[in-house]
């Protein structure tokens, strides 16, 4: 079992580690909208502000509940998975447990466990949309 769930944050830790690599090997380019121009036709040189830009990382994230929202929806979306597959864990204990008293109760207690995971995880969602559509009236 600790050698499963060592393999498995080991896992998890090397994910994390590269996905930031990943993001960071893409190429810029320019702002849509803009083309590259070599100057003004009378040879004085572009405004200073021509073809230059903040792109916002976030996309459509404006403001602070948005943004609260984002960051609840990826946890959401990490923890289902994670869900899942703590599901097909507690499935397989169930069937290499073969009939052992002591193995099935540990099962059960996996599977008990990965339920209540499942809940806190669908109560965080309710509890933050909750707040967003209270503070919306407000």
């Amino acid at each position: 079992m600790r050698r499963i769930l060592s393999s498995l944050l080991l896992a998890f830790l090397c994910f994390v580690s590269i996905v930031p690599a990943i993001a960071l090997a893409q190429t810029g380019g320019q702002p849509s909208g803009t083309a590259p121009t070599g100057g003004q036709p009378s040879g004085t040189p572009p405004p200073s502000n021509a073809g230059s830009g903040l792109v916002n990382p976030l996309n459509n994230i404006d403001s602070l509940p948005d943004f609260l929202n984002a960051i609840l929806n990826a946890v959401v979306d990490i923890g289902s998975i994670i869900l899942v597959l703590a599901l097909v864990y507690t499935g397989f204990l169930f069937v290499a447990a073969q009939g052992n008293q002591e193995k099935l109760s540990s099962a059960r207690n996996a599977l008990i466990w990965t339920v209540v995971g499942g809940l806190v995880l669908l109560g965080a969602k309710a509890i933050g949309l909750v707040i967003e559509a209270t503070v919306k009236t407000l």
